[in-house]
């Protein structure tokens, strides 16, 4: 007969071991992480500037940091999808590492010849561009989080032209100012139309993001060329 007091000695033993407490640690950091908003285990392989949207500034940026993610691999990262912006962190330590809004992301992409690999290329202040490289441990979480993030998109401009939609008019402006700045507003709304062309985008899961040209208050500029 198994004494019942041994057995609750086990089973408190398995509770408390190491691996228990690894994961009930692990758990924890990512709640504390996330606070509710979705959250991704990857691998941040790092940034490298760009200098257009053409298919090979993309491929060559994304090469050269595959090249070294061997090395980066050991460490664990949480990319985290807020509400109007994009945050990476150490998992470990939860320190920030990088912080994207909405609006400076002009794509995100699951790749087509690499499907671990989830992409983004963002503006930065000046106008530069960047390609930020993730590796994830699974292809559906790649494919996942170019769907979260589009899910992101659509919900921010929907806010935004909601928001715009209740804003009282500007007094002081006539008819024909406004039929002079909604051309300009519109056309500032959408992509370059060297997104479309990038044909490993067609084959991979693709985002585009419609916030490109809406900035947040107090933004250096409303174009991105």
């Amino acid at each position: 007969m198994i004494d019942p007091g041994a057995s609750f000695h086990l089973m408190q033993a398995l509770k408390d071991s190491p691996a228990a407490l690894r994961r009930h640690f692990k758990r924890d950091r990512t709640e504390s992480l996330s606070h509710g908003d979705p959250i991704f285990k990857v691998h941040y392989l790092g940034t490298k500037k760009i200098f257009s949207l053409d298919l090979e500034q993309a491929e060559e940026a994304i090469n050269r940091l595959l090249d070294g993610a061997p090395g980066k691999l050991s460490k664990d990262h949480a990319l985290v999808v807020r509400p109007r912006y994009v945050e990476v962190k150490e998992l470990s330590t939860g320190r920030q590492l990088t912080k994207t809004y909405l609006h400076d992301i002009a794509y995100c992409a699951s790749h087509t010849a690499h499907p671990n690999v989830f992409l983004y290329i963002c503006r930065q202040p000046g106008q530069q561009l960047q390609c930020r490289v993730f590796w994830c441990s699974r292809v559906e979480r790649a494919k996942d989080m170019t769907a979260c993030l589009a899910n992101s998109f659509q919900r921010a401009l929907n806010d935004w032209q909601g928001g715009c939609a209740t804003l009282p008019k500007a007094e002081g402006i006539a008819k024909e100012d406004e039929a002079d700045i909604t051309p300009a507003a519109a056309k500032g709304l959408t992509l370059p139309a060297s997104l479309g062309k990038v044909r490993w985008k067609k084959k991979g899961s693709i985002s585009r993001s419609p916030l490109r040209a809406i900035t947040r208050r107090g933004s250096a500029s409303e174009n991105w060329q």
